[in-house]
């Protein structure tokens, strides 16, 4: 049996993805609202789970990390690039599927779109474990740097060169990360008083009243690098974030999340597949379709894959990242 898991954390990262894929069904409005946290979220839900490595056993678990992220990375990829050479019999285009596989990053779109997300949450998980080694005055003042860098990069023309995998992203999301880290203790202590929430949601609303009368202008892209606000882009991301967390943990102690919590086991499917088959489905019927389908499409296939695939070890770890099923979970009370 599997190490016992807190059902909000896995809630939140369920809700997480079916905001990535509202943010892609093409809703320009969802899009733009929805971009200004989804994936600041999910870096701080992953700092949360972070656990530091010892400087000695950093190249191992360097290692480990790489082939547990990347593994899915290229099954994912050289599928949909096979379904795509099936379709089209277009083996020139199958190649160059395959070298924007490699390159990465900004390289990536179509059905490959969200691939950026997973070499960025590698390198931030990498950068981060390796500066924890350090000090904690000194692990502030890397992160900070990080943070200023990736903003010096947004506001020049550095913007616009295009490095593999997305790496200069991991400057901005290793602050996200590194809060979720740092807040292990402190953000379920915070979300699980009642009040919180109702303090955070006029808060969020107040930055949407804001934003919607034209007193502030903010948008967010991570993949693009569209992020030129200093202050915004720690405070909203966050502000949001926090809110969310806190909606999820009033409501996992009052109404059964366990659909929601095996959507956050199950995010790597979901965020690999929605594109691809929403793009499959849209050719097949020869229209286009709304938020709503687009969602149910995205997220309901691809758990139902997860599924299937978790009945087979193999199948599991090229697709999954794991060996077996992970239908073996104990939820515990969030840690005070």
């Amino acid at each position: 049996m599997e190490k016992r898991r807190e059902l909000w954390i896995d809630a939140a990262k369920g809700f997480s993805i079916i905001f990535v894929v509202m943010g892609h069904s093409g809703d320009a409005g969802a899009n733009h609202y929805l971009s200004w946290f989804r994936m600041p979220l999910f870096f701080l839900l992953s700092g949360l789970v972070f656990k530091p490595i010892l400087p000695e056993r950093y190249t191992g678990w360097a290692v480990k990390r790489t082939k547990g992220l990347m593994t899915p990375y290229f099954a994912y990829g050289l599928l949909i690039a096979a379904g795509m050479l099936l379709y089209s019999l277009n083996f020139t285009g199958f190649l160059e599927n395959i070298a924007r596989l490699l390159y990465g990053g900004l390289t990536l779109t179509g059905p490959y779109g969200v691939f950026w997300f997973i070499t960025c949450l590698l390198f931030t998980q990498l950068l981060f474990g390796y500066i924890v080694r350090y000090s904690r005055r000194t692990q502030f003042l890397l992160i900070a740097s990080a943070y200023l860098l990736s903003h010096l990069i947004a506001l020049t023309p550095l913007k616009n060169f295009n490095l593999p995998w997305n790496i200069d992203v991991a400057l901005l999301a290793v602050t996200y990360y590194a809060i979720g880290y740092y807040g292990k203790k402190a953000i379920p202590a915070l979300i699980s008083r009642a009040y919180v929430l109702l303090l955070l949601l006029p808060l969020c609303a107040l930055v949407l009243w804001l934003e919607r009368s034209g007193y502030i202008s903010y948008s967010l892209d991570m993949k693009y690098k569209d992020y030129d606000a200093l202050l915004l882009d720690l405070a909203v991301p966050l502000l949001i974030s926090l809110t969310i967390c806190a909606a999820v943990y009033q409501l996992s102690k009052r109404l059964p999340l366990g659909f929601m919590g095996r959507l956050g086991r199950n995010t790597i499917a979901i965020m690999y597949l929605h594109l691809p088959l929403n793009y499959s489905l849209k050719v097949l019927l020869g229209t286009d379709y709304g938020l709503i389908p687009f969602t149910l499409v995205g997220v309901v296939l691809p758990l139902l894959a997860a599924k299937w695939a978790g009945r087979y070890p193999p199948v599991s770890r090229l697709y999954l990242g794991r060996g077996s099923s992970r239908q073996a979970i104990e939820y515990g009370a969030a840690r005070r």
